[in-house]
């Protein structure tokens, strides 16, 4: 079933090398490889995000009975191409913000023909995974924090190109050789799982749970040397009485280079992992980083915004409208800088001539919505006539998104991308993606071109 046709949103290894490396194709057919193989990678990532699309429908959000029950359940989902069971395996709390808009992401793709309408969430095409005979170790790291590397197993992984749902924007712009080579098969690869290493973290939480943002600050701060924190005592969360107020309030963090102010606007449920590790490094930040805030003061003077409803409960808190004043002794420049709605306006002060002394004249002002810096960012720049891309950004429905944990509201960097991305593929549809393709190609070809000479 494809439960893309339901969206509530409107549109809402590599190979051995044996033989020698052909002669790279010049000009157009290299940047259209180029340009292609990352519309290629965007349609692997909708794949998946097809699949969770069925998320809430699917998912039981019941733990495991163990650390290595949960990393089991991860590799059950992928051996059956069922990756909504495999994200079963990870905390809800940070899973449910990531599938989010992931649905109507796919709808979108679906609509400018990155992939094909015959994508089912239920059954990928092209793609067999198994991974079988697995063995687990594991390190604890403190009581209900475990470390599960896999020590052994078996990984096979069969793609059938020809059989993968690639639409037809990628397959038209494909050179003919690569169009060719998707006719065909690529070899079935085997191996080993044992020796690598590899390790997700396992969270206690009414089960067991496996967790990405865990096992990437552990990776981190074990590297460098900081080891691990005092879990459950971390940062405390602040929010605010409502999703402006607390779009507001990330923004004057952010600006005065308050990271523990910053994250303490952050859902604790989805940062908890951010919320427990920063206090390991947060004298370091404040002695180098935060130490700026000392030559260069930035205060945000006013801030215009508008809310609207997002998925899920969440609240799209659009910035209309901005002040922001800047100055700094030790540079003796002061200045500002203000967004109406459409343009940015820069103004700056350097009376003594502090920033001309690097070899470049400063205006005193800038205007984004100046015709001579558009004709610049345009043709003047590229030699190439770009596609309107910032009155593109301006059509979209863009903001940063609010969710409610308890009665505060927090700024969510994950549903905020997801939410950016959506609404910026409802702006388009296939002709002006393609004009998008067609410039990236021809810009490239002119900037290999000109790099010869």
């Amino acid at each position: 079933m494809d439960t893309f046709d339901n969206d509530p949103f409107g549109h809402i290894e590599a190979g051995q090398v044996a033989a020698p490396i052909p002669e790279q194709p010049a000009g157009g057919d290299r940047i259209r490889r180029l340009v292609l193989g990352g519309l290629i990678a965007l349609a692997v990532l909708a794949i998946a995000a097809v699949a969770f699309a069925t998320m809430n429908a699917g998912r039981t959000n019941d733990g495991s009975e163990s650390p290595e029950a949960a990393m089991q359940k991860l590799f059950d989902g992928l051996s059956s191409e069922d990756l909504v069971a495999a994200v079963d395996a990870f905390l809800p709390g940070e899973a449910d913000p990531m599938i989010s808009y992931t649905g109507a992401i796919g709808s979108e793709l679906k609509r400018l023909e990155v992939f094909t309408d015959s994508i089912d969430p239920q059954g990928i095409s092209g793609i067999n995974m198994e991974f079988t005979d697995l063995e687990f170790r594991t390190e604890q790291i403190a009581p209900g924090f475990v470390r599960v590397f896999v020590e052994n197993g078996d990984a096979f992984v069969d793609i059938d190109q020809a059989e993968l749902p690639i639409g037809d924007l990628v397959l038209d712009n494909l050179p003919p050789a690569e169009r060719g080579m998707l006719d065909g098969d690529l070899p079935p690869e085997s191996e080993s799982m044992g020796g690598d290493d590899f390790y997700l973290v396992a969270v206690e939480d009414d089960g067991w749970y496996l967790s990405f943002w865990y096992t990437v600050m552990d990776g981190i701060f074990s590297t460098t040397g900081y080891g691990s924190p005092d879990f459950g005592n971390g940062l405390a969360p602040v929010g605010a009485e409502s999703p402006e107020a607390a779009v507001e309030g990330a923004f004057r963090e952010l600006l005065s280079l308050d990271l523990e102010g910053l994250i303490g606007m952050l859902p604790p449920t989805e940062m908890r992992a951010l919320y427990d590790y920063m206090p390991l490094v947060m004298d370091d930040f404040n002695e180098t980083v935060g130490a700026f805030g000392s030559f260069v003061t930035i205060d945000l003077i006013s801030l215009g915004t508008s809310v609207s409803d997002a998925a899920d409960g969440a609240k799209r808190v659009k910035i209309d409208a901005f002040d922001i004043a800047f100055s700094s002794f030790f540079m003796e420049i002061d200045g500002a800088i203000s967004f109406d709605g459409a343009c940015f306006d820069v103004t700056i002060n350097d009376a003594n001539g502090a920033l001309s002394g690097f070899g470049a004249e400063i205006p005193e002002s800038i205007n984004s919505c100046d015709p001579a810096l558009a004709d610049m960012l345009g043709s003047g720049l590229t030699g190439v006539d770009m596609p309107d891309f910032l009155g593109d950004i301006a059509a979209a429905d863009t903001g940063l998104l609010a969710v409610k944990e308890g009665d505060r509201w927090y700024v969510s960097p994950t549903e905020t991308l997801g939410d950016a991305m959506l609404q910026g593929l409802k702006v388009w549809d296939r002709d002006t993606l393609q004009d998008y393709i067609d410039w990236l190609i021809e810009f490239g070809g002119e900037a290999s071109s000109a790099a010869l000479f």
